[in-house]
């Protein structure tokens, strides 16, 4: 190669370089924008709900007190009827489509579930509008007991993402994930020593807050610290809560119970801290038989003197058990969702097959192409509903990807994203669309075709820039806006689909009669931000895109200062 060669290869790696870095920067704003909006919305008090979201599940509301990490439910005389429970702020980390879902948990006072409410959703309007109209997946959620609402729930056709991540996000939320307000601090290594003599480190589980390992000098596992705070905090003895601590063994069986700090009234509290038979009633249980204890039916009796504030301990010490069973079975499902689905490997082959065809000289044989098409649509589109999407891609940008719950359309987006910037073929556009493939078998189906004046040519094709730019502007601010709306891809769930994003879906597929690929030249942002990505043989020359994206990336900078 020439040195003149060299000097335009590096030119064109470097140009396309900053193509990418601006993307990528892009990106990060508005990820940084969202965590900071999201911050201030939680450094806020908690929207109080109201009597009138209440009375749905207790007709009998006269007031709702906010009480540690929960909603206490009284009726006119006072009377506790149940516990009310948002999945917001402790969930939002869990995104269905392109974001979380607030819902609203109604427990009766025999820790049943009475029901699940949507309160408001970052998700796909459409996909939120179908799961609303779905009474049998609210009802799959009744008459459950608090301690196994992790089972089973089947998904709602059309809306599986966020359906998933509702329930996700209820599960994670009962499984006892908020803090304690009242004895919000956490243990210390001489909380462990009463119980664990030889401790020298006690270290918080990662995904239960109750649960605290404890270790010996040589990082060997003593056993584990279980807290009754926050799980206990609303059982109350003679006149408050009172934190327990159970210790485990390492084989998971009760060794030890130690009372800490308590709202309750002394001297009764100290009657029960120096009552050895009574907290040693519990040894050698494990967290299954803990849970499942009956106190009646075990002759659980209180300590004399201080029966009430006893046997608010033992209750205690049952529930927090059952909440910690919870917990666990939360974050096996949490892990489970990690799987791979069968139609994630649906998608994942069609990918592979893509790009066998678009990367070779099958690509110029046309009965393999059109039937390949026909997969894309009916498969990809209408059947798994994998399709890249500005909604998705900013959704994604402001929350997080959906690692768990959307295997396939993470590949999927992987390869519409990586290849272009890396084999110089929009793979995504050309071979793995449906939109694209039904618009490329209407293509010059009409004898008559229109001829659209270049100036007008050239005045659409600002359209995907502006689409493109009022993307980073939602996505900046945060704004309620469903950018579904601007695309036609949702059209294809047509069982969720609303009627812009389907009148977008009919006018771009009619166009394409009388001007091929209309829509995919003149109005498709995705299309548009792939084809910037894309490196090509002329890389190396800036053009009025790249100042567009320029201009973009100012944007997002200007908006991040709002």
């Amino acid at each position: 190669m020439s040195t003149a060669g060299k000097a335009r290869s590096w030119r064109r790696w470097l140009i396309h370089a900053v193509r990418v870095a601006l993307f990528a920067a892009i990106v990060v704003m508005i990820h940084r924008q969202h965590e900071r909006f999201t911050s201030a919305q939680q450094a806020q008090p908690q929207q109080p709900l109201s009597l009138e979201q209440v009375r749905p599940f207790f007709p009998a509301v006269a007031s709702v007190e906010s009480e540690s990490a929960e909603n206490i439910v009284r009726d006119a005389a006072g009377e506790q009827l149940g516990t009310i429970l948002q999945t917001s702020p402790t969930s939002d980390h869990i995104i269905g489509f392109s974001g979380p879902t607030n819902v609203l948990i109604a427990i009766d006072k025999n820790d049943r579930l009475l029901g699940i409410e949507i309160l408001s959703s970052g998700d796909t309007r459409d996909h939120v509008r179908q799961i609303r109209e779905d009474s049998a997946f609210f009802a799959s959620f009744v008459g459950r007991p608090r301690a196994e609402a992790a089972g089973h729930v089947d998904a709602v056709s059309g809306a599986t993402l966020t359906s998933l991540a509702i329930t996700e996000a209820v599960m994670h939320r009962l499984g006892g994930a908020a803090e304690s307000l009242r004895f919000p601090q956490p243990l210390t290594l001489a909380d462990a020593q009463p119980l664990f003599p030889t401790a020298t480190a006690v270290i918080k589980d990662e995904s239960s807050p109750a649960l605290w390992h404890v270790e010996a000098a040589d990082e060997q596992p003593l056993g584990t610290l279980l807290r009754t705070s926050p799980a206990a905090d609303n059982i109350v003895g003679y006149q408050g809560p009172t934190e327990t601590r159970i210790a485990f063994d390492p084989h998971g069986r009760v060794i030890g119970i130690a009372l800490g700090n308590s709202y309750d009234n002394e001297p009764y509290v100290t009657y029960v801290r120096e009552d050895e038979y009574f907290l040693s009633l519990f040894n050698d249980l494990n967290l299954d038989r803990l849970a499942a204890l009956d106190l009646q039916q075990a002759n659980v009796e209180g300590v004399s003197g201080a029966t009430m504030t006893s046997m608010a301990v033992a209750a205690g010490l049952v529930h927090t058990a059952q909440q910690e069973k919870l917990t666990q079975a939360t974050a096996q499902q949490r892990q489970s969702t990690w799987k791979i689905a069968p139609h994630d490997y649906g998608t994942a082959a069609v990918i592979l097959v893509a790009m066998v065809i678009g990367m070779t000289r099958l690509r110029s044989q046309r009965t393999l192409r059109i039937s390949f098409q026909c997969v894309l649509i009916g498969y990809l589109g209408l059947i798994a509903g994998n399709m890249v999407s500005m909604a998705m891609l900013v959704g994604w940008a402001q929350h997080g990807i959906a690692w768990r719950s959307a295997s396939g359309l993470v590949i999927l987006t992987a390869a519409a994203l990586l290849l272009p910037m890396t084999t110089r073929r929009n793979l995504y556009c050309s071979h793995l669309c449906p939109h694209g493939a039904a618009q490329d078998l209407l293509k010059r189906r009409l004898s008559w075709q229109l001829r659209i004046p270049k100036r007008l040519a050239r005045a659409l094709l600002v359209l995907p820039a502006l689409l493109l730019a009022w993307c980073v502007i939602v996505g900046m601010l945060a704004l309620s806006v469903s950018l579904v709306d601007i695309e036609p891809f949702d059209a294809w769930v047509f069982r969720v689909a609303g009627w812009a994003t389907i009148s977008v879906a009919v006018v771009g597929l009619i166009a394409s009669l009388f001007v091929p690929m209309a829509y995919c030249r003149y109005g498709c942002p995705t299309g548009a931000l792939l084809k910037f990505l894309r490196y090509h043989s002329h890389s190396e020359r800036w053009t009025a895109r790249d100042w567009a994206a320029v201009g973009l990336a100012g944007l997002a900078l200007c908006l991040s200062f709002t």
